[in-house]
């Protein structure tokens, strides 16, 4: 049997620098020194006699060859990591599970309907779905979740595009926020609680204080006791619009479009069936 020159080691290695941006990127994602990374790309490298990544402007860049080896390399890695993960439920004698993370801004209907079939026709797995928010960077290098629905995008994780949600600024009715709009309520806004579904909104630039919630439903009880203000999704809001308990904050630009992006983990146990289910998934992939 012939045994390999290239440890997985070094692939993973080089999947980083492409996928985080850079070298110091991937040090930082792989909690090593940079000059680690440098030196197990230059040992590839040096193994296969092929130029894989080339300096342009200071930025390392993949080689034609590169781009073939990077693309085959996945396949192998995902495939490595599969027969890991499903090593350690055989272990513990557990049943596989499929980790889903649906942004809490995010309408889930239309996706689960479209991944309601998958989960009656694999009963094998348990499935387990979440609302939570992750920053960009908590993303990159997540390793929990197989599915992440988020309003972020991250180009080398090859989103497909799902649909974009309607938001709006709310207060309490009573609030002195009411009084106000445009340019004098924007500079008002920095000093009261900006209530927020995600650690990375623009909307807590400047704040005097940020108040972290998991759900829509959270944000709209700390509103209805007086408590600040958010930036909430319309179609989730409607009733209590409806019913006064909360109430629009009047800007120039009242309404903001969030467009949301589904991410598959790259290193899944269960990669190749989750990529038949996003080849059905009939969303333009066109950005």
């Amino acid at each position: 049997m012939e045994k390999s020159r290239t440890t997985l080691d070094q692939w993973i290695t080089l999947q980083a620098v492409v996928d985080y941006g850079g070298f110091a990127q991937a040090a930082d994602v792989l909690h090593r020194t940079q000059s680690s990374i440098s030196y197990t790309i230059n040992k590839l490298e040096q193994t296969l006699g092929i130029e894989i990544l080339s300096l342009e402007k200071r930025r390392a860049v993949l080689t034609t060859e590169g781009e073939l080896l990077l693309t085959l390399s996945r396949e192998v890695t995902e495939k490595a990591l599969s027969l890991e993960k499903k090593a350690k439920n055989i272990k513990f004698n557990n049943k596989l599970k499929i980790n889903v993370l649906i942004d809490p801004m995010y309408v889930a209907d239309p996706f689960l309907n479209k991944i309601s079939q998958f989960i009656k026709q694999n009963k094998q797995y348990d499935i387990n779905i979440y609302r939570n928010s992750l920053s960009k960077s908590e993303i990159l290098v997540q390793k929990e979740y197989d599915l992440i629905v988020s309003p972020y995008y991250i180009k080398s994780l090859q989103p497909i595009v799902l649909e974009s949600i309607t938001t709006t600024l709310v207060s309490h009715p009573d609030s002195p926020l009411q009084k106000l709009q445009d340019e004098e309520l924007l500079q008002e806004l920095q000093k009261h609680s900006c209530i927020s579904l995600s650690p990375d909104s623009p909307d807590t630039d400047n704040q005097a204080q940020v108040i972290q919630v998991g759900s829509v439903e959270t944000a709209i009880s700390l509103i209805q006791h007086g408590l600040g203000y958010a930036r909430l999704p319309l179609i989730f809001i409607q009733d209590e619009l409806n019913k006064k308990t909360i109430k629009q904050l009047i800007t120039h630009k009242k309404e903001k479009e969030y467009k949301f992006y589904l991410y598959l983990n790259k290193n899944s146990f269960i990669n190749e069936n989750l990529q038949s289910l996003l080849s059905t998934i009939s969303y333009s992939t066109n950005i």
